[in-house]
């Protein structure tokens, strides 16, 4: 199972996603919801 993780830059939230790519989110919220949307489309 995926474990969301990810650290706060100075103005945005570097999150890791399944792949292990990087990519930078306004909030750790919208991070949260991204990885959300992407398991929602893979099941």
């Amino acid at each position: 199972m995926f474990t969301p993780k990810g650290f706060y830059t100075g103005n945005s939230y570097v999150g890791f996603l399944p792949d292990g790519s990087r990519m930078a989110f306004p909030t750790s919220d919208e991070y949260i919801d991204y990885i959300r949307e992407l398991f929602d489309a893979a099941a």
